[in-house]
């Protein structure tokens, strides 16, 4: 049975993000998909590349993410992934979500790896979520989110796989350096899974968005000119993955 992903590339700019949440309406619109990833905290600046932590500014990316269901519900997706900026009990989350049209907005966990270095000062401007990722069902969809750098250091991936994961969601705000795909192929190796990948584009954040299969091979990818991708899957690659090299290598 076919599953359409859709995956994107977002404007690192506040000011940009009204007419990309047009565009991924038209697009999705013509092309409804069963899964739509969206990139890190999609939709405001990326303040945490300052080193300085300013109240101000968390306050207003907390804001326009505790509305960002209104522009979710404008796009034609059974579901979305990403992360959003929230406060709770005095802790800065950068909390992942699932959004459906039938339940809204779904809060997920806080991001656990979080790096702290020029371009992004993460842990000075969020605080750690627990180091435990969890897979999840959602009606025929077994999915988890590893957000950026956790795909990378978290180790997660083969654990996820053997929790039966079909597909992993890892938004993302970075550079064009290629261990990035490199670190998502890995991923999709160790789980025998797809990974789907959305990036910012704008200042140092390369854009570069792509969906890998089970046995690491990228199947789509987007660009600047072409920044959202659509592609039919089976999920039941993913099922048949689990049973082939490396993931049936006994721990």
């Amino acid at each position: 049975m076919g599953f359409r992903i859709a995956t994107c590339e977002f404007p690192d700019r506040a000011d940009a993000a009204k007419a990309a949440w047009q565009r991924l309406q038209d697009e999705l619109s013509a092309q409804p998909a069963d899964l739509l990833v969206l990139p890190e905290l999609a939709g405001v600046d990326s303040f945490w590349a300052s080193p300085t932590f300013d109240d101000i500014v968390w306050r207003e990316a907390v804001t326009v993410h505790a509305g960002i269901s209104d522009e979710l519900r404008r796009l034609g997706a059974k579901r979305i992934l990403g992360t959003r900026a929230v406060e709770v009990d005095g802790r800065r989350w950068n909390e992942t979500f699932l959004w459906k049209p039938d339940i809204g907005l779904q809060r997920g966990r806080p991001k656990a790896w979080l790096p702290e270095q020029e371009g992004g000062w993460e842990a000075t401007w969020f605080d750690r979520g627990p180091q435990s990722v969890h897979s999840k069902r959602d009606d025929e969809l077994c999915y988890a989110e590893l957000v950026c750098t956790e795909i990378m250091v978290s180790g997660a991936a083969r654990r996820l796989g053997q929790a039966g994961v079909q597909l992993i969601a890892a938004p993302r705000a970075t550079g064009g350096h290629s261990r990035w795909e490199v670190a998502t192929r890995m991923a999709a190796i160790a789980a025998g899974a797809f990974v789907v990948t959305a990036n910012r584009r704008g200042g140092d954040l390369a854009g570069g968005s792509w969906i890998v299969a089970p046995d690491g091979d990228i199947l789509a990818r987007t660009s600047e000119d072409s920044p959202i991708i659509f592609l039919d899957i089976d999920l039941s690659v993913a099922d048949a993955a689990k049973q082939t090299y490396p993931r049936n290598v006994r721990d």
